[in-house]
């Protein structure tokens, strides 16, 4: 069975010296947190929401939901974002807008919060009161690129929006990229569970390299091979330019005027 994250959202309030419960919240207000919530996991990439199993908790009004990897995947690093205070710039947009909304509404109240917290210890509880002040950065964050990504297709397809999803290779993290549903359907090679090199556009942070609003542009050609032949071709013919140097670490030394 697929890992679950728990993302925990609470909203805090008095109205009329009572405190907001899942018993005293209106049906509209309570409509509009779960709405939110709901736009704030699946971003701006409209990531599918059918596996995020959610519960209503006591505890102020909180909503407790189970995420799924590989939507857990996109949203960790903006809940990672929001340790700092200047990084609305650097957030998925509509994750960026909800905060803002969330805010904006807590500068006004005397009472009201908001708070998000999580299962993963290396993610730490995100609070938004009237003391908080979520903003831009003085520095543009995002830069477009065009580049080539490696890795594993975990998922592609979908019923409206077509995406991939792929597991890079080294850092293990999963990416998603648009695509379109015409170009997925003329692909002659099954993909699903393969490696494969993407060439990809979309918009790069200037100082963690992450990637948001990615976009696949295709597919290209990729056979690595280890050619374990040729490498020792090459092993040999150096050990034989080298036979005659009797120290190879003191010859380097010397070519360099003694430096190390």
């Amino acid at each position: 069975m697929e890992a679950l994250t728990t993302v925990e959202f609470s909203l805090r309030d008095q109205i009329d010296g009572v405190e907001l419960t899942p018993a005293t919240i209106g049906l509209a207000r309570f409509n509009e947190f779960h709405r939110q919530i709901a736009e704030f996991i699946a971003g701006s990439e409209g990531l599918p929401l059918d596996e995020v199993r959610p519960r209503v908790e006591p505890g102020s009004h909180k909503l407790v939901t189970l995420v799924p990897f590989l939507v857990m995947s996109s949203l960790a690093g903006d809940l990672r974002r929001l340790e700092r205070e200047d990084c609305l710039g650097e957030l998925d947009p509509k994750r960026a807008e909800i905060i803002e909304r969330w805010q904006s509404k807590a500068k006004k109240g005397d009472f009201l919060s908001y708070g998000i917290t999580t299962s993963e210890q290396t993610i730490k509880p995100i609070n938004l009161t009237r003391e908080t002040d979520y903003r831009v950065g003085e520095i543009v964050p995002w830069v477009k690129v065009e580049r080539y990504i490696v890795g594993t297709v975990v998922d592609m397809g979908g019923r409206s929006k077509a995406n991939v999803h792929i597991k890079l290779n080294g850092t293990g993290e999963t990416v998603v990229a648009q695509s379109s549903q015409n170009y997925l359907r003329d692909q002659e090679e099954n993909r699903l569970y393969h490696t494969v090199l993407a060439r990809v556009q979309a918009e790069q942070h200037w100082r963690t390299r992450d990637l948001r609003s990615i976009r696949l542009v295709s597919f290209e050609p990729y056979e690595p091979r280890f050619d374990v032949a040729a490498l020792d071709r090459f092993a040999e013919t150096g050990a034989k330019a080298w036979a005659d140097v009797p120290d190879s670490g003191t010859w380097v030394r010397e070519l360099r005027g003694g430096l190390e």
